[in-house]
């Protein structure tokens, strides 16, 4: 017999005040006393109160069939999940539930899955039954399913893992739970009819899975659920949710803000301890790293149609250099800052594949400040034939460079920056670094990691925005993608380069860019170095 919840809060009740009548009252009714442990211990879900962002999530499953939490770390998006689980596994739904009511009368299925064995067992196992250890039955019941509505000769444990085990239905049914990881071979998965998927996470083969999840749901009306921090970034399936207009479709982020749980204080003691570029990801759950795009936006959320720069706005033009030419090739981006609004803009680009099928030595240091100053190499009109030699059009622009443009370049004795200084280049003396008062705790003043944080911020505060002329930048940024490097995740490092010079000129404008004015002036030779030692010895600063 199952018990209400009415006559559990009896007991409770009546416990209490036994408690508050002495030692020798509790002696007396010591059956009331252990009753109360026992729901105490073993009916978690009667303490549970939703906050209101877990509200809204529980109310989506009216219409959703699939839905996607992306939420921060600390906030109970684990414990939400698996409260939810646990009213459609025992039909034990609470006067206040906003969300779908299954009726189970018969026989029904529900997966929860976990990324790994370990996690579904550390986490969704432990979380929904009360123990990591299938080994410990006593245990189970003090996780959210109460101990009464589980089966325990259905149990099916492989080690300390549970396989499956079988859940009481208020409704008079019961659902068989199992226990997956998203590492286990697909096969399993096939067959089955099934109500109630819950998802925890992101697997490397998430859309391959919610596939499947939409195929064995189709004929239950089930619901897919998937709860993640998004610390593998914005992906397929992150994006398609997030995307996706359909009714039957929800997409929901909840941040640190949401969980009343958390004082101010308890925030900045836990940001504290949380990489720099992953802390909008883990206090916001906001896309910031993994497998999956870099900067998920859309062309026309962060493009703009070209205009003329004003003279007060400060300009720069960031670089990257290319090796050989040879599917590595050099980049300029021209990039503006408007001191009004903060807002940067990538308005010009160029790559030495523009000119190398005509000069083949384009991605030399040397020929990117020729293009700079708009005055042609001495030997332009002989390789060339005399083919026309357009600048880029500002031969005064400070230039800033990346921190290899402290290397020697081949077949010299100077550095790329020395070089480029000599041709007649407003090469800055220093090199790029992340400035303090823009990441004040990062430690790593070269950080990528960092740096491609800042600037996914940028574009998602509308405060990057790229000129629809510039279509190279645009297609690399479409295809910039994070990839698995052995145990870590890390930046695509190949067909990155007009991201690296974005990068470098959307941190470092506002700091080392000059009027529009003055950069389309050129400078005389003898006015570039001004200290020509402590210029040149500038190209070594880290």
């Amino acid at each position: 017999m199952i018990t209400t919840l009415e006559y559990r809060n009896k007991v409770r009740q009546k416990a209490k005040l036994i408690r508050a009548a002495g030692k020798a009252k509790m002696l007396e009714h010591w059956n009331i006393i252990e009753a109360a442990l026992q729901f105490h211990r073993f009916y978690r879900l009667d303490y549970f109160k939703p906050y209101d962002y877990q509200f809204k999530w529980f109310k989506s499953g009216i219409y959703a069939t699939l839905r996607y939490l992306s939420a921060a770390n600390q906030i109970g998006k684990t414990y939400g999940g698996a409260v939810e689980m646990t009213y459609h596994l025992t039909g034990l739904y609470p006067d206040w539930w906003p969300g779908r009511h299954f009726e189970v009368t018969g026989k029904e299925v529900c997966w929860a899955m976990g990324v790994s064995l370990e996690s579904t067992r550390k986490v969704l196992q432990n979380y929904l039954l009360g123990t990591d250890n299938a080994k410990k039955t006593r245990e189970f019941g003090s996780g959210t399913i109460p101990r009464e509505m589980i089966r325990m000769e259905t149990l099916v444990r492989d080690g300390e893992l549970v396989k499956s085990i079988s859940i009481d239905n208020a409704a008079g049914g019961y659902c068989e739970l199992y226990f997956y990881a998203s590492t286990q071979s697909t096969d399993t998965l096939h067959g089955q009819k099934v109500l109630y998927i819950w998802l925890d996470e992101q697997p490397d083969n998430e859309l391959e899975l919610s596939s499947i999840f939409a195929a064995r749901t189709i004929n239950t009306g089930g619901i897919v659920a998937v709860t993640a921090t998004p610390e593998k970034g914005a992906t397929d399936l992150w994006r398609q949710c997030k995307e996706d207009n359909s009714p039957h479709v929800h997409f929901q982020s909840a941040t640190w803000d949401d969980a009343p749980h958390l004082s101010e204080e308890a925030k900045d003691r836990i940001l504290a301890a949380i990489p720099y570029h992953e802390r909008e990801m883990r206090s916001k759950g906001i896309p910031v790293a993994g497998i999956g795009a870099i900067y998920p936006y859309r062309d026309d959320d962060i493009t703009c149609e070209p205009f003329d720069i004003p003279d007060h706005w400060l300009v720069l033009a960031p670089l990257d250099f290319g090796v050989s030419g040879n599917r590595d090739p050099s980049i300029i981006l021209s990039m503006a800052y408007d001191p009004d609004t903060g807002v940067r803009y990538v308005f010009a680009e160029w790559s030495s594949e523009m000119d190398k099928d005509i000069y083949a030595n384009s991605y030399m240091p040397d020929f990117m400040a020729h293009k700079i100053i708009g005055q042609k190499p001495d030997d332009w009109d002989v390789v060339t034939q005399s083919a026309p030699f357009v600048g880029i059009g500002l031969p005064g622009i400070v230039v800033k460079s990346p921190h290899d443009g402290a290397n020697t370049q081949p077949g010299t004795n100077q550095t790329r920056c020395e070089i480029m200084r000599d041709v007649g280049a407003n090469v800055d003396p220093h090199l790029w670094e992340l400035p303090p008062d823009m990441a004040p705790l990062e430690k790593n003043r070269r950080s990528l990691a960092g740096s491609i944080a800042i600037v996914a911020n940028l574009f998602r505060d509308g405060k990057l925005k790229i000129f629809t002329t510039c279509t190279e930048t645009l297609r690399e940024r479409r295809g910039y993608q994070w990839i698995k490097k052995g145990q870590k995740t890390v930046p695509i490092d190949k067909d990155n380069h007009f991201m690296d010079a974005m990068r470098i000129g959307a941190i470092r404008i506002s700091y080392d860019g000059e009027y529009m004015q003055d950069a389309r002036q050129s400078i005389p030779n003898n006015t570039i170095d001004g200290n020509p030692y402590e210029t040149d010895m500038g190209a070594y600063h880290l």
